[in-house]
């Protein structure tokens, strides 16, 4: 293969990364703007790079691309079919009418097709760019640098997540910066590396950083040295002691619900630690109104009963066990002024001064100070926590519930979509019970297609019902979407049912004599549902995937009456109860590393298996050319140590061990004389016979030191170089 092919395929490898690395800007642009068509932006990027690697003359490059351009304005824009008719007095059409709105200033009326016309130009200019950092410069470390900064700051600042596109932006920088420094390397030898160099120089740092990243990609990750600073930023700029809402794009806990939807981004700033003897949901309050958009309360005034003695803050069960009387204390890290408490709470505890009121309708805990609402650095909460019998929630008849005292509870707005009270009917036709139905609403989510996500969340546009617009066009949402979207099926099945926000369990991150100690972030912010059951009272249900739910049953039933779904759940509810009894939590810590490493490796068994075979593929690559590379490294190394006795000696006997492989090797009996004639014979010229002439008069004429040394290293690197095949 002559030069300029290698020269090429060095190039080409070079501009393959870059596309990769360009496409790295496309995808959050294209995902946050709702662009689309990302597979054409690149194949547009990849024209701009594989025409001059192919040397075709600008006259023809361009007008392809052109061609290419407009061809991709008719199909991403066009209605109907684009042919080249149609296509042509489309984009001709749209550039003669954006171009009067340029010359008259009316920028914000300027078309799609015209911004896609706009961003194509941008790829081609920035090709250029590249290409001449490339050719010139011979580097990429700027734009390296800037992806890293566009990619970090889109992470932090928007709702896209960069989680796997971090992982690919190193992997491609390393390789595109390891690559750049060999073709540096190679200029300042002024001398371009053939095939086999080309090889040896590409093949290591391939294998060696594909592998990392692979290998990276599923090993367990260490949580954050320190917090991440930004949402303290962000707080502090809004005002600290308002909470965080969902209005910007954030989660966290806010107030105004009015208005669900649309994606956000996690918020890792803690909101409070709490001790408590298991892990739970934290609720703070429920709302009964649904208004298309969201959740408001019926009564804008709400009244405040006190809490404690005689009355505690959640209804006693009326058909259930509990677990026995406990406390949870809880170190608030944000400024609220209302308390958090697990299910079964009975009495708030906190200063001496400290009074606790609860909001009639939301059943809000509010402290007060001096008649005035207050913010509390820590409480503590005395609960028994219920769980619901079973034999009551068979009987839950809906000709038991009082339907009169749960008008609100039933509410739906009049625009309410028909398709959703059908569906609600269909999903609970079959269940007689009230707890059947809203089992099997619950269930409905996880065997539909519905998928959890945060960052790829579309909004419902105006006019549209935010649990139509999930239930039959997207699928796909967080836990305000799951959440509303139970409470309005129950409601159209007839079942009361409200939406309630607070927090789930967070994560553990000890354990004390005083219990289990939990960490509970933004990030834990959360919505779920409660549906009133007749003779058992209202019941936490959780509809969003992923999540376990706040709510205990009560198996007092034989296992002859079970259901075979109900004796799975008994046995799952037991078996995290029998293993937080046993499990130490040195143990815990262990355990749960391992497990996590085995669950990273299955699921990740495809990415290990490619890295494995590259591995191979690459030792074997390397045994079968090691004729090419590695007589370059002995030359390498023999230039760079001193040429003494005892160094002549070793290196004349890897000379000889190389020949041999080669296919020279010195019978016995021959003498040193007789076997370099024969080897100067097979590649001409006298190396082999100054080599000899010398070794033999540092061996047999005790001579410490290597006469003419730059002869001598010249020959032996001349024999070693010609036996590369």
């Amino acid at each position: 293969m002559n030069q300029k092919a290698v020269d090429r395929i060095f190039l080409g490898l070079i501009y393959v990364l870059v596309v990769l690395l360009v496409r790295e800007w496309l995808v959050p642009i294209i995902e946050l703007t709702g662009a689309g068509h990302l597979a054409l932006f690149v194949i547009f990027v990849g024209l701009c790079f594989a025409f001059p690697l192919f040397g075709v003359p600008w006259w023809l490059s361009g007008p392809v691309k052109l061609i290419y351009a407009g061809w991709f304005i008719a199909h991403a824009h066009m209605d109907g079919p684009a042919t080249p008719v149609t296509s042509v007095s489309f984009v001709l059409g749209d550039l003669l009418q954006n171009a009067g709105l340029l010359v008259t200033g009316e920028l914000g009326r300027i078309t799609d097709p015209f911004r896609t016309v706009l961003f194509l130009a941008l790829l081609w200019m920035a090709s250029y760019l590249i290409q001449y950092w490339i050719h010139v410069k011979m580097s990429v470390l700027i734009f390296y640098g800037m992806t890293v900064i566009f990619i970090t700051v889109l992470d932090t600042f928007s709702p896209y997540s960069a989680d796997a596109a971090i992982l690919r932006v190193l992997v491609i920088g390393f390789l595109l910066l390891g690559l750049t420094f060999l073709a540096k390397l190679a200029d300042g030898q002024g001398k371009r590396p053939g095939l086999p160099a080309f090889l040896v120089m590409t093949i290591p740092l391939l294998v060696l950083v594909t592998v990392a990243g692979a290998v990276s990609q599923f090993l367990p990750k260490s949580d954050p040295a320190w917090p991440d600073p930004v949402p303290f930023i962000k707080s502090f700029a809004e005002g600290a002691g308002d909470g965080l809402g969902r209005d910007a794009g954030k989660i966290g806990y806010g107030e105004d619900d009015s208005m669900l939807g649309g994606p956000f981004i996690g918020d890792d700033t803690v909101v409070f630690e709490a001790t408590a003897d298991r892990g739970q949901y934290w609720k703070v309050e429920t709302k009964d109104t649904y208004t298309s958009r969201g959740w408001i309360h019926s009564s804008e005034e709400q009244e405040l009963l006190p809490v404690g003695g005689s009355r505690p803050i959640d209804e006693p069960l009326l058909a259930g066990t509990t677990r026995g009387e406990d406390t949870a204390t809880v170190s608030m890290q944000l400024d609220f002024e209302f308390i958090v408490r697990p299910y079964g709470a009975i009495a708030p505890s906190g200063p001496e001064e400290a009074e606790f009121l609860q909001e009639a309708g939301t059943g809000k805990v509010v402290p007060f100070i001096n008649n005035a609402p207050a913010v509390l650095d820590a409480y503590s909460v005395t609960y028994d926590e219920p769980a619901y019998s079973l034999t009551a929630l068979r009987a839950t008849a809906p000709d038991t519930l009082p339907q009169e005292e749960f008008t609100q509870y039933l509410q739906l707005p009049d625009g309410l979509p028909q398709r959703v009270h059908d569906l609600a009917l269909e999903i609970t036709g079959r269940e007689e019970t009230l707890y059947g139905k809203a089992r099997a609403v619950e269930q409905y989510f996880r065997q539909n297609g519905f998928v959890y996500d945060q960052a790829n969340v579309a909004s419902p546009g105006t006019g549209e019902d935010f649990t139509d617009h999930f239930l039959f066009e997207t699928k796909r949402g967080y836990c305000d979407h799951f959440s509303t979207s139970m409470v309005v099926l129950l409601r159209s099945a007839g079942v009361p049912a409200r939406w309630v926000k607070g927090f789930n369990e967070g994560e553990e991150i000890g354990r004390s004599d005083a219990g289990r100690q939990f960490e509970v972030t933004n990030n834990n912010a959360h919505s779920w549902v409660e549906a009133y059951m007749p003779g058992v009272g209202w019941m936490p249900f959780e509809p969003t995937i992923g999540f376990d739910g706040a709510g205990g049953i009560d198996y007092d039933l034989d296992l002859e009456e079970m259901t075979e779904e109900e004796t799975q759940e008994m046995e799952q509810s037991a078996q995290p109860e029998e293993a937080e009894e046993e499990e130490t939590p040195a143990a815990a810590k262990g355990d749960g590393f391992w497990k996590s490493l085995g669950d990273r490796i299955a699921e990740n068994s495809r990415v290990i298996y490619i890295a494995l075979a590259v591995l191979a593929a690459a030792v074997l690559a390397a045994f079968l050319l090691r004729d090419k590379w590695l007589p370059r490294v002995m030359v390498a190394r023999f230039r760079k140590r001193a040429l003494d006795r005892g160094e002549f000696e070793r290196s004349y006997a890897r000379l000889l061990k190389r020949l041999r492989s080669y296919g020279l090797p010195k019978e016995d009996g021959k003498t040193l004389s007789t076997y370099a004639r024969e080897v100067d014979a097979h590649f001409g010229g006298d190396d082999m016979k100054r080599l000899t002439e010398a070794y033999e008069a540092v061996l047999y004429g005790g001579r410490d030191a290597v006469g003419e040394e730059r002869a001598i290293r010249e020959s032996w690197e001349n024999l070693i170089n010609r036996t590369i095949s």
